[in-house]
């Protein structure tokens, strides 16, 4: 046995231990994806909801999160039980050649360049507001370049940690302002009548779009997965594709325990993003819909600041604020990651690397569309009086195709995940019960936010 084998061998030997409190050592991709919407969905989309809807629209939360829980968890699932990106599992799916993967290709430019002027207008506007100095371009600009250079720097073990630190400080920081706004008990009634009042079905799209973020973000997760290379993704490596189905017994331990720590970081992260998104609608509800004049886009984060220094004391805005601005450029940051690594890995899935391209490569490409992103977040806030208005459009994009994103990822986890990972009866059936629900509202909704009824 050579010394790398042995080297492999060893290091299988070790396996995470995901009891208790020790999980949160390993989260990773999970976490990444409750929090790749939360500097707008539960910042800017949630409260400007509560702002302008009070607790009408409180039953959008559950119904998204709940409803759209297995279609990322699948997505993970799969990477966690087979060792490749989901993506290649997509050219395998029936149906006009490689499809899927045209489909999520569309879906990342189309999202990927509609949605980032707002999310980068989301975090700059509020810094611009806090040091009143500058301009909402300019601070745009430099965060923009900022996520990029990080990125092309190779920072994703930073980022993960940045993430870590963050949920912590942001779910405590909520709970704070929760506990301190104290919420009537008849707000929690509108969590089970569904309502679209007039004027609200684009936040209602938007909410559905973006919670916890975009279903197309199990893709980005999957990637995330195989960039990791723990688990099942580190024994194809060393043992070859058919390990996937024949996992020596000796590597098992260690790959059923990465499989166990992949669904449980995702659940972990799924959980709390519910929970601050709700907590940020009803705050949104209590402090702002009294208010004659509603708040626009990230505004609400700076409206909703006033509750820490109205009860605490002034001294808690710049911590409040700097929360805020860290929860948003971390947002920022996941999405120049995401949508480019996405469109990277879908082109090469469609036009393999080939020798005669030297310049057909992931990494080329990743570089291309984070060009792409940059230059539409500079015309998005040079065009767009309120850039911010664009992240309920864009969710509205997201949610309308998210039942076929669904669908194709249970279709994807019940035919080639090995049998000791799929997804169990209870899964499959309310995957289902998902995707029918999903598609039910989007055709109530859609056209409601289109004007056609």
């Amino acid at each position: 046995m050579s010394q790398d084998a042995a080297a492999d061998r060893r290091e299988m030997e070790q396996h995470p231990d995901v009891r208790g409190l020790r999980i949160l050592r390993f989260l990773g991709p999970g976490l990444l994806v409750a929090m790749a919407g939360v500097g707008t969905s539960h910042l800017v989309t949630a409260p400007l909801a509560g702002a302008h809807f009070e607790f009408a629209l409180l039953w959008v939360l559950p119904v998204a999160f709940l409803f759209k829980w297995q279609g990322f968890e699948l997505a993970m699932r799969y990477t966690a039980a087979t060792g490749e990106s989901i993506l290649s599992a997509y050219t395998r799916i029936p149906g006009p050649k490689k499809w899927a993967v045209w489909a999520v290709l569309a879906a990342t430019i189309v999202i990927g360049c509609t949605a980032v002027g707002a999310i980068v207008a989301a975090a700059a506007a509020v810094l611009w507001a806090s040091f009143g100095v500058g301009s909402l371009l300019a601070y745009g600009v430099v965060l923009s370049l900022l996520a990029v250079g990080l990125l092309l720097a190779g920072k994703y073990r930073g980022l993960e940690w940045v993430n870590k630190v963050l949920a912590i400080v942001l779910v405590i920081g909520t709970v704070v302002a929760f506990v301190v706004g104290g919420v009537q008990g008849e707000a929690w009634g509108h969590l089970l009548l569904p309502a679209i009042p007039a004027g609200s079905a684009l936040l209602v799209a938007g909410l559905m779009g973006w919670m916890p973020t975009d279903l197309s973000v199990g893709v980005w997760a999957s990637l995330w997965m195989t960039s990791k290379r723990r688990g099942m993704v580190r024994v194809r490596e060393v043992f070859g594709p058919q390990a996937v189905e024949h996992t020596p017994a000796e590597v098992r331990p260690y790959a059923d325990a990465w499989f166990k720590a992949a669904l449980y970081d995702f659940r972990i992260g799924h959980i709390v993003s519910w929970i601050i998104a709700t907590m940020y609608l009803v705050l949104g509800a209590m402090i702002l819909f009294a208010r004659e004049d509603k708040p626009e886009g990230a505004g609400t984060i700076l409206a909703i600041s006033h509750i820490f220094t109205d009860t605490v004391g002034v001294w808690m805005f710049p911590i409040f604020i700097a929360g805020a601005s860290a929860a948003l450029f971390s947002t920022v940051l996941i999405i120049f990651d995401g949508f480019p690594r996405t469109f990277a890995a879908c082109l090469t899935e469609l036009v393999a690397p080939h020798a005669d391209r030297p310049w057909w490569t992931q990494q080329t490409l990743m570089r291309v569309m984070m060009g792409v992103m940059v230059v539409c977040a500079i015309i998005a806030l040079t065009l767009f009086p309120n850039p911010a208005m664009l992240v309920p459009a864009a969710g509205a994009v997201s949610f309308a195709i998210s039942p076929v994103l669904f669908a194709v990822n249970l279709y994807v986890a019940v035919k080639f995940i090995p049998a000791r990972y799929r997804p169990g009866r209870f899964v499959v059936i309310w995957s289902w019960v998902s995707i029918v629900i999903l598609s039910l509202l989007t055709l109530w909704v859609i056209p409601q936010t289109l004007g056609l009824i």
